[in-house]
């Protein structure tokens, strides 16, 4: 326990307001990249301007996309790490080369994307949309649709809100195994064992603002202008088109809801 309170001096995971600084910092400190290079020719605005840069598709909240063909965003700050020559920031509007062989580019999804309609062939989104608001999520949604070329596809994950509840009204182990997952990141001392507080962080840590399960997500997605019969659960890396649904990372697998929808 001493070692613990010297390594996160002050931390107490029962007051997630005050752990919300932490989470900044700790988020400043992984957007970070070796070479960051402003692209002279602007963002891509159509079709035409994606395939003339390789890019067949977006992704949100990735610093440094795992796709090559893929442009990365996030609304945080990409920075050159500190150490390396003068510092660059990336900043709003402007298209960046990330360490000479990914795109990123700052984009806020409350606000409408930057694109032409019919873009992209597909977009993907890690764990970002339990961080805004309904409203919010659904106006991306749109947007996200809006740029999809007819048959391109949208694949979302997600914390699964009944495996949450499963685990906790079961005690199945998924909250045991799930909190030993967690302490194996590093951020931050154990979490406390308590069921309650297991399904509590879930909802009020990490920046969250909305959980999702199925019927919550086909919810947005239609409101967002996805046919319901064009939605569909899908398992861990697999899904429509392989290159996205390969984006999944393992790491999250115990707690997460796999769907795509079809434009």
């Amino acid at each position: 326990m001493t070692e613990q309170s010297d390594r996160f001096p002050g931390w107490d995971w029962d007051d997630p307001d005050g752990l919300a600084t932490r989470l900044d910092a700790f988020s400043a400190q992984v957007a970070t990249c070796d070479a960051l290079e402003a692209h002279p020719g602007g963002l891509p605005h159509d079709h035409a301007d994606f395939r003339e840069l390789g890019l067949t598709g977006i992704e949100f909240a990735a610093f440094r996309t795992a796709h090559p063909q893929g442009l990365g965003t996030d609304l945080a700050a990409l920075c050159t790490s500190p150490g390396g020559g003068p510092q660059a920031t990336a900043e709003p509007g402007t298209l960046y080369r990330v360490d000479g062989d990914r795109w990123f580019t700052r984009l806020d999804v409350s606000e409408p994307l930057p694109f032409a309609d019919a873009s992209v062939d597909w977009v993907y989104a890690e764990h970002l949309i339990e961080h805004v608001t309904m409203p919010v999520a659904v106006g991306w949604l749109r947007e996200a649709r809006r740029v999809l070329r007819p048959g391109g596809v949208l694949r979302l994950t997600t914390p699964d809100l009944a495996r949450y509840l499963v685990g906790y009204a079961t005690g199945d182990g998924f909250l045991a195994k799930h909190r030993r997952r967690l302490t194996t990141l590093g951020f931050g001392p154990p979490m406390p064992a308590r069921p309650a507080f297991l399904v509590n962080q879930i909802f009020r840590h990490y920046g969250h603002q909305w959980i999702y399960d199925l019927d919550e997500l086909r919810h947005v997605l239609t409101l967002a202008g996805f046919a319901p019969e064009r939605i569909r659960p899908c398992a861990y890396r697999q899904g429509a088109r392989a290159d996205v649904a390969d984006l999944d990372t393992a790491f999250r697998t115990d707690e997460t809801i796999y769907v795509e929808a079809d434009r």
